[in-house]
């Protein structure tokens, strides 16, 4: 047997390591948590995107937060589809009584241009989309199409119900993260005092939803030893308390959307980005955290760094300007200053690992001497983001992100070498 002494060294021993472990377990997020996984139009690795069965499965993987894309129909229904228009998610190409709604469409706004030949979800009544079917991306052939014709365009309020129902049917707390696509155009299309019809409609539904209620809601408690598997597994701990609002963000790539939807609303505001330079400085962080919480910008703004990105994409800037602002960060420095301001960083989007990264740096276009870091496959680029103190990311393929944050969560306790 061992002896008394014996086991209190061990148990003193045992209790240094846990402290150790659970001391160099904290990540580097603005609040100390795991990064947040957000799925990417639900799970569309495995489902036809935005439908019943890709949000559904979302859940079942346990993703932090369900996201859907959201527009308008010709009658005013707020519905969820990636696109404004419908031929690269569904079957309307076979459907003979909708032929003739195919079209050239041309608008050129401010922060919206389209210019394509499609069906367009502007000419159809709800009712009328309720005919057309959902099918998987045929661009990505690994993707499963045992799913494609069963489910069709969902309403927001549907999207909303599903959420519903999943959270009491897993007893888990999901966020929700709608993007309005396009504002200019549908704010163009339906008319109001403001126009801000399309924002408005949104926040309505929102409001009407109970989403308003305590917001913003509280951060998360910093998680300690062995917490993300149980928040994985939904064991909870003793001292749960269910959140005593609903979690929520908006996003837009519009930012008088964003700036607008500050104004009427305490939810945070998620401020998409991939070529606006000036937000890239200390002074143009300093203009976004007066109306976003969250900063998404396109991932490789955070491993090529913006300058390298802005000059290999060849998205004009000013420098005399850059500099007055500050100078661009580093994408290192770019995470540290958004945490300055309480500015949390969400990149998007990460990709299912048999579809290609889609990084600049992984494209025979670039010269990829000049990149200090390019990933080789998607531990790789997980491991990069999530060491920045990435503190949300648009995923895809969410079952192979779970197992890469659980995996990185192990190495950070344990000090490893990633």
């Amino acid at each position: 047997m061992y002896s008394k002494s014996l086991l209190s060294s061990s148990s003193i021993l045992f209790l240094s390591l846990s402290s150790v472990f659970a001391d160099s377990c904290q990540w580097d997020t603005l609040h100390g948590n795991p990064t947040k996984l957000v799925g990417h139009r639900g799970e569309k690795a495995f489902m036809p995107e935005h439908s019943y069965g890709s949000y559904h499965l979302t859940a079942f993987e346990a993703a932090d937060y369900i996201e859907p894309d959201v527009v308008a129909t010709k009658d005013g229904v707020l519905v969820v589809c990636h696109d404004e228009w419908l031929s690269t998610t569904t079957n309307i190409a076979s459907i003979a009584k909708f032929a003739n709604r195919k079209k050239n469409f041309v608008f050129e706004g401010k922060y919206t241009t389209i210019n394509r030949t499609d069906y367009y979800i502007h000419d159809f009544t709800y009712a009328e989309l309720q005919e057309v079917k959902l099918v998987a991306n045929k661009n990505f052939p690994t993707r499963p199409t045992y799913f494609d014709n069963d489910f069709s365009i969902m309403s927001f309020d549907s999207y909303l119900d599903k959420i519903m129902n999943v959270t009491q049917l897993f007893n888990r707390t999901y966020g929700i993260i709608p993007e309005l696509k396009s504002p200019e155009l549908y704010n163009s299309l339906f008319k109001s005092a403001n126009g801000r019809w399309f924002e408005d409609q949104l926040l309505a539904i929102l409001e009407k939803r109970g989403f308003f209620t305590n917001q913003p809601g509280s951060p998360d408690p910093v998680m300690g030893e062995g917490d993300l598997l149980n928040s994985l597994l939904n064991i909870k701990p003793a001292n749960y308390v269910k959140p005593n609002y609903l979690r929520a963000a908006i996003q837009s790539f519009d930012p008088e959307t964003c700036q607008y939807l500050a104004t009427k609303t305490k939810i945070p505001i998620v401020a998409l980005d991939s070529a606006t330079p000036t937000w890239y400085t200390p002074k143009g962080l300093d203009h976004i955290a007066t109306f976003s919480k969250i900063f998404s910008p396109w991932k490789d703004l955070m491993l090529a760094g913006p300058q390298l990105y802005f000059d290999l994409t060849k998205v004009a800037y000013n420098k005399t300007e850059i500099k007055e602002m500050g100078g661009f960060l580093s994408a290192k420095d770019l995470v540290s200053e958004c945490h300055k301001r309480g500015i949390e960083l969400s990149p998007y989007t990460f990709y299912d690992s048999r579809q290609g990264n889609s990084l600049i740096c992984s494209s025979p276009t670039y010269n990829t001497t000049t990149f200090p870091f390019c990933p080789k496959n998607k531990k790789d680029e997980f491991f990069y983001f999530f060491s920045l103190g990435t503190d949300y990311m648009f995923v895809e393929n969410i079952f192979e992100a779970q197992v890469l944050r659980l995996a990185y969560d192990y190495n950070l306790r344990l000090d490893g070498d990633f």
